[in-house]
């Protein structure tokens, strides 16, 4: 945490001096350079957008003195992961008129437009505002795309947790109107008073902030991973509203021994009408009290962590004004992957659909961009993101759903049972050739990886039993490794280190297995656990639950 005496890192003297994001960001978005300043980096951030290059050409380029081949990723802002099908028409344009021809899904629900030139950012920016689109707030150090279990959208008796999500985004969003003007109208904004959220001032917060919202009875949005979670349910006095866990994250440092992987602590039970303000309190205690110094131990589970949680539930009371309420016990989470034919209440149908690593792409027999777009000309549907990188396409009448399975099928979209046991719920972010974080491959490299695995897992006694596998090119964590069954991270260019023993409840941390092994190597490294796991395994154990049970991880 920070005292008076510790200097501030570079970037916290960036963000005061911006003038509230602005900076120098529209000249700069204006000039001839393909790459913009490494202060006009860090402010794009805020406004939803990276800067990157193709690191695939990075050494040739490098090599023959020619600029390298620059290009921006912006990541638009799904409070709740749902659209509309003209929003999803508008994005799937979008994706051949200003970037590579491809959308990617996250795992917070947001959708990645890559290989955007700087000249397109603008365009893409207005074309995104006339669709009630944004990718302001996707990235930077504010409370980022706030994520809902899509189960909540469509049950029966969580009616009103499907909006929860819009409501916090609106409530958590930056006020400046920097995006506007930089990217949209190009006009400055009438007025400027007070125009931040108090608990944002001049600095933000010391780095990202992520909410999540789960289902009482599911955990694909891995609840304990988020600097605040929210689990529904329906105190005996106070009634509806959330059990808040805090200060969970799983991102770490190979160079900095004090950043590690943490799993949230369980706060308080707040009502419906209470949340707000006390994630509010959070928020500011968290602004005030992290630290600002080292960007690498910034996050609010640090601030967990060095206070312990008596403490911070001291320092949030304070900022509150009133005592918490005690949480409600948390029940066991079964793990829904969201895939495949479900009917409604309404009589209508959704069915998920499988999108590899989240890329929304059509390579061959398989075109999932293409069936989409068949999906959202039909008319009126809604688009869910999972956190699972997948897609819920929901308001299917029921005359239609024979015609909407063959146009799948047509399409060579495999749905649920169809797909391989590690394939349906397998994890990969982005890296190489565009994350300039990764140290290694990631998405390119998981359909082989997964190969391997479920060849490893069908030869031996345990065959097509479902098994959770997250891969990322770097230890920020953005698949969640480090609470999958099997995690793969990566070490180095051609290394990884391997963890095993998460739950796909996502209520505990994997553990170091192997350091540095080649992902060719994975497969061969777990084989003779999964041939274990089927002689060993007690009935419906699952692969991490057995690995941990005997001691394995």
């Amino acid at each position: 945490m920070t005292t008076e005496a510790t200097k501030e890192s570079a970037v916290e003297e960036i963000k005061r001096a911006s003038d509230h994001l602005r900076g120098n960001l529209a000249n700069e978005l204006a000039g001839p350079r393909p790459n913009v300043s490494e202060e006009a980096e860090q402010l794009l951030k805020f406004h939803g957008i990276y800067a990157q290059d193709n690191r695939d050409v990075r050494r040739e380029r490098a090599m023959a003195k020619e600029t390298l081949d620059y290009i921006y990723m912006a990541r638009v802002v799904i409070p709740g992961g749902a659209l509309t099908s003209a929003q999803w028409l508008a994005l799937d344009a979008l994706s051949d008129e200003v970037a590579d021809g491809t959308l990617r899904l996250t795992t917070r629900e947001a959708i990645q437009l890559h290989g955007v030139v700087k000249g397109g950012l603008r365009e893409m920016a207005t074309k995104l505002n006339d669709h009630w689109l944004t990718t302001f707030n996707g990235c930077g150090d504010v409370v980022r795309n706030v994520v809902l279990c899509p189960s909540l959208h469509y049950g029966e008796d969580d009616e009103q947790l499907g909006a929860v999500a819009q409501r916090l985004a609106r409530r958590f969003r930056a006020r400046t109107q920097a995006y506007l003007e930089i990217f949209v109208n190009g006009e400055k904004a009438v007025t400027r008073e007070s125009e931040e959220q108090p608990f944002y001032g001049e600095t933000y917060l010391p780095r990202k902030f992520k909410i999540a919202i789960a289902s009482a009875h599911e955990n694909c949005v891995d609840v304990f991973a988020q600097d605040v979670g929210l689990i529904p349910g329906i105190h005996p006095e106070a009634g509806r509203g959330f059990t808040m866990v805090v200060g969970g994250g799983l991102g770490r440092s190979y160079a900095n021994p004090d950043t590690f992987a943490r799993l949230g602590d369980v706060l308080a039970f707040a009502t419906d009408d209470e949340v707000d303000e006390t994630i509010a309190a959070i928020v500011d205690t968290y602004r005030e009290l992290g630290n600002r110094a080292e960007r690498k131990r910034a996050r609010l589970k640090y601030v967990v962590a060095d206070l312990g949680l008596e403490r911070f539930v001291a320092e949030v009371e304070s900022r509150l004004g009133r005592a918490l309420r005690a949480p409600l016990p948390i029940g066991p989470f079964a793990h829904e992957d969201h895939l495949g034919w479900r009917e409604l209440a309404n009589g209508t149908w959704h069915v998920g659909v499988h999108v590899g690593a989240g890329r929304v792409a059509d390579r061959g027999e398989l075109s999932v961009r293409s069936a989409l777009r068949a999906l959202a000309q039909r008319g009126d549907l809604t688009f869910h993101l999972t956190p699972l990188q997948d897609i819920i396409v929901s308001g299917i009448a029921s005359a239609d759903r024979d015609e909407v399975a063959a146009l799948l099928h047509d399409h060579a979209v495999r749905v649920d049972d169809e797909l391989g046991p590690i394939e349906r719920t397998a994890l990969a972010c982005p890296a190489l050739p565009t994350c300039g974080q990764a140290l290694t491959e990631s998405e390119r490299r998981l359909p082989e990886l997964v190969g391997a695995l479920e060849g490893a897992l069908e030869q031996s006694s345990a065959r097509r039993r479902p098994l959770q596998l997250r891969l990322t090119g770097c230890p920020n964590g953005c698949a969640r490794p480090a609470v999958a069954e099997i995690g793969v991270v990566g070490r180095t260019k051609s290394t990884y280190d391997v963890v095993l023993g998460g739950s796909g409840r996502g209520d505990r941390l994997a553990r170091t297995y192997r350091e540095k092994v080649t992902l060719e190597e994975v497969s061969e490294l777990v084989a003779p656990l999964f041939e274990r796991w089927g002689v060993e395994g007690e009935d419906g154990e699952t692969f991490g639950d057995f690995v941990t049970r005997v001691g394995i991880a």
